[in-house]
């Protein structure tokens, strides 16, 4: 099962502030978090960790991660 904690704007679209996936065959930390956080392409710029390391979208996820995502925000 992986936990993954959602921050900011993505618990908002995804209606939660932490989410328990089960994890069905081998998945990169983008394609599972399309799953379950509405419009996340449309966010280009975000901060992911996999078990408290800073990681890529593109990483492959494992059973047990633990999975941070936060949308970065800029103004100005």
């Amino acid at each position: 099962m992986v936990r993954i904690k959602l921050m900011g704007a993505f618990a908002h679209l995804a209606g939660a502030r932490e989410l328990n996936v089960k994890l069905e065959g081998r998945k990169t930390v983008d394609e599972l978090l399309r799953g379950v956080i509405p419009r996340y392409d449309e966010f280009h710029d975000k901060v992911i960790m996999i078990n408290g390391h800073p990681a890529r979208g593109d990483a492959e996820v494992e059973d047990t991660d633990e999975i941070k995502v936060m949308p970065v925000l800029s103004g100005g």
